[in-house]
């Protein structure tokens, strides 16, 4: 009896000093967390994987199984005989693991690259998909290559699964059915794609473009399935304004599609649409005054919904660029599916190019990013508390849990 009393005391002994561990560095978080300074490397060139050159970040949660993804290359071109790898974190980006190819270039065509890993989960087949475009030999995106699906150097759309994160499958072709006939070049994201979960689309998997009948001539366009992407079915153009590329998208609480592109060459603002029927069409293609642009990419996710309980009941989409150049992040959010963002704060001084965000375990999000240097790839776990100042923790309130 008095080992059994013994050994919970113990137990309790030890998850009170856990709890006050966790608070500390809670606070030590708020008080002087600085994201930049506090990021590790997961993908190092010549290092944990065989590319001396890695870049093109993306990052989802995938039911707890953190993925994250990029391009290693073998030079620090765009398209440089790329590969896909992928490493991932079963404790929500405290560790991760060696990094995999998930999609080698030479196993397609001999001096192919494989660029704009995309990824998806399918919550109902709890599956990894990654969307990826493969440029032949010579056939580079400011080659113009031809337009359409038949000719050898067209560009072409590839998917690739996993249930894993380190087992996948060999890449299938989907161009005919996720580009448009008269287009030479299309892009997904870099941004994951997203599964419906609510609206007359509910389930229904997106990938977004942006797609050219030539370079610097950019639409927005999506592919979509219906079903867990055995067959895609692409939609229609967006009209108007052509200064778009590197497009990421979200989930609004209705249903809906918000987009966020890259205003390309770069100046003004970002440029955002909306889709209300699951990515058949676009609304006009506009600037947003709040998203300026510096000529770079961004990252976009969205952390909860208003009936996410575990996270407290908000609508929160999470955005991530540079605000100067390709340095100095910054990490701006958004309560009202994109029409404001209200709170914004500095990620850290230093070298912020590509980047990506996701949401992580309660509380806390990811940022991937690139410290602009082509040879690394850095990850850091942000606390909600830290980004909104102790005003909104990201977390269900603890009166709320204890009632659950």
């Amino acid at each position: 009896m008095k080992t059994n009393i013994t050994r919970t005391l113990v137990i309790l002994g030890a998850a009170l000093l856990s709890w006050n561990l966790a608070a500390k560095e809670t606070t030590e978080d708020l008080e002087n967390f600085v994201p930049y300074d506090r990021a590790i490397d997961i993908f190092k060139g010549n290092g944990n994987i065989d590319h001396p050159n890695v870049r093109i970040p993306t990052i989802l949660n995938a039911n707890g199984l953190i993925i994250a993804a990029a391009e290693g290359r073998h030079s620090a071109a765009d398209q440089a005989q790329n590969d896909i790898v992928v490493s991932t974190s079963k404790d929500f980006g405290k560790t991760w693991s060696k990094p995999v190819i998930a999609a080698c270039a030479k196993d397609s065509m001999e001096g192919s690259t494989f660029n704009n890993p995309c990824l998806l989960y399918d919550k109902d087949k709890k599956q990894i998909l990654i969307f990826f475009q493969r440029y032949a030999p010579g056939a580079g995106e400011r080659q113009n290559p031809p337009q359409g699906w038949t000719d050898e150097k067209c560009v072409r759309n590839f998917v690739t699964t996993s249930r894993d994160g380190k087992h996948w499958s060999k890449p299938k072709e989907v161009t005919r059915t996720t580009k448009h006939k008269d287009a030479a070049l299309t892009c997904s994201g870099p941004n994951p794609g997203v599964q419906l979960t609510r609206g007359s689309h509910k389930g229904r998997l997106v990938v977004v473009f942006n797609e050219a009948v030539k370079f610097n001539d950019w639409v927005i366009t999506a592919a979509f399935s219906d079903d867990h992407g055995k067959t895609w079915k692409i939609g229609e153009k967006s009209e108007g304004n052509k200064q778009i590329n590197e497009v990421s998208w979200v989930e609004t609480d209705r249903g809906g599609i918000f987009v966020v592109a890259r205003s390309y060459p770069g100046a003004g603002t970002r440029r955002v649409a909306t889709s209300d029927d699951g990515g058949k069409s676009w609304s006009e293609v506009k600037g947003h005054p709040e998203l300026p642009c510096t000529g770079c990419q961004n990252g976009l996710t969205r952390y909860s919904f208003k009936d996410d309980q575990e996270r407290g009941r908000k609508s929160r989409i999470l955005f991530t660029a540079p605000s100067t150049g390709r340095e100095n992040g910054i990490i701006k959010m958004s309560y009202d599916n994109g029409e404001t963002w209200p709170v914004a704060k500095d990620f850290g001084k230093g070298p912020f190019a590509y980047s990506a965000v996701c949401p992580l375990e309660p509380g806390y999000f990811g940022v991937i990013f690139e410290p602009n240097d082509t040879k690394t790839i850095r990850f850091v776990r942000v606390p909600m508390a830290w980004l909104t100042n102790g005003e909104d923790t990201g977390e269900a309130a603890k009166a709320e849990t204890e009632k659950e």
